[in-house]
């Protein structure tokens, strides 16, 4: 009897603390949803005042969405706990799909390989890749890659027919 006590003790405790870091779990994702939303508001904002497009700025800086952490509590019997059975493991869920775009779903905007060799041809010279990220950033063109020298080197090197290279990091428009 002993140990079916402690057992119905610790069981009333995990369920109590369980409860707990559901009501927490959920009091964040309000947050969130919050943050979110004042996040939203300002993007808008920011578009209006920098005068781009809101879909631009809303591809520019995409939230991710928090996912809800409903939770089913199960319900705990007054009756004797019955015998305590060994433990299974449970398997690993299966993976989540992600879902991808369809081909149809492209951007309009135009790509930043067309976007770089006009801003070559404008430029009438060739120039190094930082020169060219700092000059198209004074320009007004919004990157979206975190490193967007690294970037442009990638695409320089990748498509030799647009670019020459004339000296080592130095390209124009062909």
């Amino acid at each position: 009897m002993k140990i079916s006590e402690e057992l119905r003790k610790q069981q009333l405790a995990v369920t109590a603390d369980f409860k707990s870091r559901a009501q927490k779990a959920e009091k964040i994702l309000g947050e969130i949803d919050v943050c979110q939303n004042k996040l939203a508001s300002l993007n808008e904002a920011l578009s209006a005042v920098l005068g781009i497009d809101a879909v631009q700025a809303k591809k520019a800086a995409k939230p991710p969405k928090a996912k809800s952490a409903k939770t089913k509590v199960a319900s705990i019997k007054a009756a004797k706990p019955a015998k305590v059975a060994k433990t299974v493991k449970a398997k690993p869920a299966a993976p989540a799909t992600v879902a991808t775009k369809p081909p149809a779903a492209k951007n309009k905007a135009p790509m930043l390989k067309n976007s770089v060799r006009d801003f070559l041809l404008k430029a009438g010279k060739p120039m190094k890749i930082a020169e060219i990220v700092k000059a198209m950033k004074k320009a007004g063109h919004v990157f979206q890659a975190k490193k967007p020298v690294k970037t442009m080197t990638n695409l320089m090197y990748n498509h030799a027919k647009v670019f020459k290279r004339v000296r080592p990091g130095t390209f124009k428009a062909v």
